[in-house]
């Protein structure tokens, strides 16, 4: 009968886990760069690119997808250095809370089950966002000439996308209120993308300084002595085995679900994305009912 007791791990089961998340990257780099970023012929990707009215669109939607794709890559890598000798216990969570939301982005771009004009969609609906992220940054400095630009550039792009059938998004004012579709929030889109939107949430409270999240993920409780003696009980920073096993599952499984969009898309060899994933998850002991490619 079972238990019902968590399993504690160790510190030697830590460095397993961040030597198969460093095989991981250097693998699937390895691996990419063999197909020279150009999709197969028969493949979903070569399909859009040849159906879509405007194919520079649908090569902008794949480039910013991999672009989200390096980027979580970063975070990877940067996880795993935090937790090198001596290991920092808050930094390697907010490398994944970057790693997550790069990589439901990658995936939202990526996703080889929607449609292309879905895709194209997303795509206008990301940069209206970024453009609104570029004028709140100039309103700091009250940069206006920087701000007549950016409005400017997304008058153009909202048109591109009415003439490509996309509907008008505007206020009861008619001023832009959105391009194509509306940009869905990160917290939402890493739960529909990856299923972490728990785990990102108490990240979140990491990298926002909330004492309730940073006590979990990177103290433990001591029993110490005050000034005058007496007994106390204090905090100190600790490299919690389970809870960075537990970051380094959702990280490997958030990159995995990337690559394995890519690959899809692409049309790039399935086995060899199932050998690279498989061979990672019997590393870090995941069960196979946890293994969405198969």
């Amino acid at each position: 009968m079972a238990s019902g007791k968590v399993k504690e791990f160790t510190h030697q089961d830590v460095l397993g886990m961040l030597s198969a998340v460093n095989d991981l990257f250097d693998g699937s780099g390895r691996i990419f760069n063999q197909y020279h970023h150009e999709p197969a012929a028969n493949s979903i990707a070569a399909q859009e690119l040849t159906s879509f009215p405007k194919p520079g669109l649908v090569t902008d939607v794949y480039y910013r997808g991999m672009l989200s794709m390096e980027a979580a890559g970063d975070h990877l890598v940067g996880f795993t250095a935090c937790l090198a000798e001596p290991a920092k216990t808050l930094a390697p969570a907010t490398c994944v809370r970057g790693l997550l939301e790069s990589c439901a982005l990658a995936a939202w771009f990526l996703d080889p089950d929607v449609d292309v004009k879905t895709r194209v969609g997303r795509c206008f609906a990301f940069r209206y966002e970024g453009f609104m992220q570029q004028i709140k940054c100039f309103q700091v400095e009250k940069r206006q000439a920087e701000i007549d630009l950016v409005h400017k550039r997304m008058i153009k792009v909202e048109q591109d996308a009415i003439s490509l059938g996309y509907p008008r998004l505007s206020k009861k004012n008619g001023a832009i209120n959105g391009i194509a579709q509306h940009m869905p929030g990160i917290t939402e889109l890493i739960g529909t993308t990856l299923n972490f939107e728990t785990a990102y949430r108490l990240l979140s409270g990491v990298a926002h300084g909330h004492h309730w999240a940073i006590h979990q993920l990177g103290f433990q409780g001591v029993e110490a002595k005050s000034a005058d003696g007496q007994d106390i009980k204090a905090l100190e920073k600790y490299v919690h085995p389970n809870v960075f096993l537990y970051l380094g599952l959702i990280a490997t499984s958030s990159f995995a679900r990337v690559i394995w969009y890519l690959w899809r898309l692409y049309g790039w060899d399935l086995k060899e994305a199932e050998h690279l994933l498989d061979t990672t998850y019997d590393r870090l002991r995941v069960r196979s009912e946890l293994r969405f490619w198969r």
